[in-house]
């Protein structure tokens, strides 16, 4: 969903202000909702360099690469690239030895990126003729999620899923809105929507950060990364069906054959993860 509204909006605004006011939002939100429920719980003073990393590699990086891309690339493009997080997560967990490596996660990943490949090697030039470089920064975004996925689960466990997404997403938010002043225009007319706008705007904040982060810090928390991540397998399903209502995308054939090779490569990978868990095997 986020892909597809992301996409929908973002001709209207700029990476930098859509992005840092979109996490600000959920961010202050989820404030309210965590002092209301527990106060401000403190967090030891070593691990607050680590806080500011991942909330700006989160909350500031991740949103604007994925604002940007979608500038350029299609939603189902962008969507397709998303639904392979759960690859990129277990290929920096597996290279960080945060999970083991296994057969079937090297299967995994070479079928993924196969599907991905098919998709992103379609031209797309009357539609969207700079996809490519939309391409690299939604790549370079999913790198970013995926880092956090794998970083972030001791603090998860530490402190619980609410107070690191409040503290990262205030500080990846703030970082953000300050480069939003010199490099996006927020106070010119960036966030001049319409009630349409404003209507997305919120989906993207609330549903699309405040309950999504939470949901997934919790999670991480219960289970590892990269079964987390199989979450977002489905949102390509949303980012085509939605981008071919609203925005008029097609369907293609590359979409089409490239779509269930990801999902397929997710589920090989994570083939037997229960079990591997309880024997030692990956």
């Amino acid at each position: 969903m986020t892909v597809a509204l992301t996409r929908f909006i973002i001709e209207d605004t700029d990476p930098f202000s859509l992005a840092s006011s979109r996490y600000f939002v959920g961010a202050v939100v989820l404030l309210g909702l965590m002092v209301w429920r527990m106060g401000l719980p403190p967090i030891l003073r070593r691990d607050w360099l680590a806080f500011f990393v991942l909330g700006i590699v989160m909350f500031a990086v991740f949103p604007y690469f994925m604002a940007r891309a979608l500038e350029d690339t299609t939603s189902a493009r962008g969507g397709i690239i998303f639904g392979s997080m759960p690859l990129l997560t277990m290929l920096i967990a597996v290279t960080f030895r945060v999970e083991r490596f296994g057969w079937y996660k090297a299967l995994g990943i070479l079928v993924g990126f196969a599907g991905a490949a098919i998709v992103l090697s379609e031209k797309v030039d009357a539609i969207a003729p700079e996809a490519l470089r939309g391409d690299m920064f939604m790549i370079a975004g999913m790198i970013c999620a995926s880092s956090f996925n794998v970083f972030s689960k001791k603090y998860l466990m530490r402190y619980g899923s609410m107070p690191v997404n409040v503290y990262a997403m205030l500080i990846g938010s703030v970082t953000l809105f300050v480069a939003a002043l010199f490099l996006g225009n927020p106070f010119g007319g960036s966030l001049a929507f319409d009630a349409t706008g404003w209507f997305v705007f919120f989906m993207l904040a609330i549903p699309g950060g405040t309950i999504m982060m939470v949901s997934w810090g919790k999670a991480i928390q219960l289970i590892s990364p990269t079964q987390a991540a199989v979450t977002v397998s489905l949102n390509p399903v949303a980012a085509i069906a939605i981008a071919a209502v609203i925005l008029a995308e097609p369907v293609t054939t590359n979409v089409i054959i490239g779509f269930p090779l990801v999902v397929l490569a997710i589920f090989i990978a994570n083939y037997r993860s229960g079990t591997a868990g309880k024997s030692g095997k990956a």
